[in-house]
């Protein structure tokens, strides 16, 4: 039951299709479900937000539990990587293939802010010692 209310706590937006929950060690969001017209708009919401919150630290965006997006989710992450000024990054983690393609073919991959890692989320909130503290 503490589990589920401490996930609980870190939701930023809960839809039928999407979750984003917040993640403060490293600073950023974890997408799970689907995003399309429907929550695009509330993606875009929460990662300007995060962005603006968290003023001059990378923000890391976890996509492993992402099992769709359309060219309006892809288009959200970049836009907001555009906006990111030159001292940090978006960075991404768990990017589907399909959409790494679409990425790369449309230029965005160039994107000086925008990171796509190959390496698995750093979520070191699991070995944090007291929650809240």
């Amino acid at each position: 039951m503490e589990r589920r209310r401490s996930a609980l706590r870190g939701v930023a937006y809960k839809d039928k299709q999407l979750v984003i929950t917040r993640s403060s060690r490293p600073v950023g969001l974890k997408l799970n479900g689907e995003v399309d017209a429907s929550n695009v708009d509330a993606l875009a919401s929460v990662l300007n937000t995060t962005l603006r919150t968290h003023e001059g630290a990378d923000v890391h965006i976890d996509l492993t539990g992402l099992e769709f997006t359309d060219v309006s989710g892809i288009r959200a992450l970049v836009a907001a990587a555009e906006r990111v000024d030159g001292s940090r990054r978006l960075i991404l983690y768990g990017l589907p293939p399909l959409m790494t393609k679409v990425m790369d073919v449309v230029g965005w991959t160039d994107l000086p802010a925008l990171t796509l890692s190959d390496s698995k989320f750093p979520n070191r909130e699991d070995h944090s010692p007291q929650d809240g503290a």
